[in-house]
């Protein structure tokens, strides 16, 4: 029998257009799985049962009278709470918009989703506006992993990673503005894919992401259900005028095509981390698994641009990203400071010092990004490196003084590819001495999604799924 808490996406619903499941059995099963493990682990910050049970009787007499509601009819999905899902309140992660009144409509994201048939039924925990490389706010509370309830999830779609790694659901939405998908999905033993620069649109939304840096995208547990949620979720919309258009061909049927011999560089530090052995021994299988696809592996000691003022360009980058968080939330935290949390607070006022010189250095950093990885992929076609440098921090934080001494900064390998716009994908590489996962990053030039996912689904395939020993539900 199919163990439907760690089922696929693909697999649910060929089950459901088989009719050998049905849209409510797997509803009734969905909530039943939430309400059993989810109070270990805070990942679910916004459910409506009734709703959900409604919604699925409702497709499955669309079903039954012959329609065709989506590929991805009955399955239940949950939405990240930074962006719009009809019917539920986008709290942003923080007690400033915990009673925020229900979204009269949905994110362009969302709406692909539920236009192919899936069934949104709640919303998933974050940091306040995704501010955080672990999940916690004072509207919610904690969210912890599944691997080890007193360890973090990551951040900032920490609820989403959680949510599916312990079998809540199979999909999730998430957003990648550092490293947001692709570092919870290493810390808790799943597939994290930040797509490229507008393959997903943004919006609809009052002010435009200024800075370009951040993505829609999805979390699962298999690299076939990541490229399912991208084959329908990619495409143009006029809201979102840097959206790209719908690629020509399916990411799905790409992942059974074998790949050419490519050219693979592995990046061990960047000449700004200090990844534990374990994750240096998971870069090293991952290599080994590649080179006996026939590509061509070799090391490349390439050092970020700034790695010499290291921890400079990462504190700049994050100031000036809080300042676009500001400017997002500006006249309401103008006019009532006092409801969002204490820290967060903080972060924002000091945010006000940034300064035209300031902007100038992030930009002109940016563009040293692009210049150094335009003459990576001159050599390379793939670049494979550590996802994160150590395994999942407690669930209240990293001490962020430590790891910036011990060099392990939990962006230390994302966020350059979130300045930069490329396609980038955290793939489980095994578990770690302390039981937690280790993950590795794959990353391909613009628009190259194929070359990603074709590639972690070699990768998967060779080391296996993880699962996280929580009840079976």
């Amino acid at each position: 029998m199919t163990d439907l808490s760690f089922a696929s996406a693909t697999e649910l619903t060929a089950l459901l257009r088989s009719r050998a499941l049905s849209p409510e059995e797997l509803m009734r099963h969905t909530l039943d799985r939430i309400g059993t493990v989810d109070s270990a682990l805070n990942s679910v910050v916004a459910l409506d049962p009734e709703r959900a049970l409604a919604e699925a009787a409702a497709l499955a007499a669309r079903i039954a009278r012959g329609e065709d509601p989506g590929p991805l009819a009955g399955l239940p999905v949950l939405v990240k709470d930074l962006e719009d899902a009809k019917g539920f309140p986008t709290s942003r992660g923080t007690r400033a918009y915990r009673d925020s009144p229900p979204a009269i409509g949905d994110s362009i994201h969302v709406a692909r989703l539920r236009a192919a048939g899936a069934l949104v039924i709640g919303k998933t925990n974050t940091p306040p506006t995704g501010a955080g490389v672990h999940t916690a706010n004072d509207a919610y509370g904690i969210t912890r992993n599944p691997w080890n309830t007193e360890r973090t999830p990551g951040g900032s779609s920490g609820g989403a990673a959680a949510a599916v790694a312990a079998g809540l659901v199979a999909l999730g939405t998430a957003g990648d503005g550092g490293g947001s998908t692709r570092i919870p999905a290493a810390l808790c033993g799943v597939i994290g894919l930040k797509p490229s620069r507008g393959r997903i649109p943004q919006g609809p939304s009052r002010m435009p992401c200024w800075p370009q840096h951040a993505c829609p995208s999805g979390m699962a547990r298999t690299v076939r259900d990541t490229a399912l949620h991208l084959d329908i979720t990619a495409g143009h919309h006029p809201a979102d005028p840097n959206s790209l258009p719908a690629p020509a061909t399916s990411y799905v049927a790409g992942l059974d095509r074998r790949l050419p011999a490519l050219r693979v560089g592995v990046l061990r530090t960047l000449g700004v981390a200090a990844p534990r052995p374990e994750f240096l021994a998971a870069l090293d299988r991952t290599a080994d698994v590649l080179r006996d696809e026939g590509h061509l592996v070799q090391d490349d000691e390439a050092v970020l641009p700034g790695a010499e003022d290291f921890p400079s360009p990462f504190q700049l980058r994050q100031k000036v990203l809080a300042h676009s968080r500001l400017l997002t939330v500006l006249d309401d935290f103008t006019a009532r400071r006092a409801d969002f949390e204490p820290w967060f607070a903080d972060l924002l006022d000091g945010a006000r010092t940034v300064t035209a010189a300031d902007l100038a250095a992030y930009w002109t950093h940016r563009s040293r990004l692009d210049h150094w990885t335009a003459e990576l992929f001159e050599r390379y076609d793939l670049l494979l490196m550590p996802t994160v440098p150590t395994t999942a921090w407690p669930a209240q934080g990293p001490d962020v003084a430590k790891a910036v001494a011990d060099r392990t900064v939990p962006i230390s390998y994302t966020s350059v590819f979130n300045d930069t716009g490329h396609p980038a994908i955290s793939v489980p590489a095994g578990l770690a001495p302390d039981g937690l996962p280790c993950a590795v990053q794959l990353v391909a030039p613009h628009h190259r999604e194929d070359l990603v996912l074709a590639s972690a689904r070699t990768i998967e395939t060779a080391h296996g799924p993880l699962r996280p020993p929580v009840p079976a539900g």
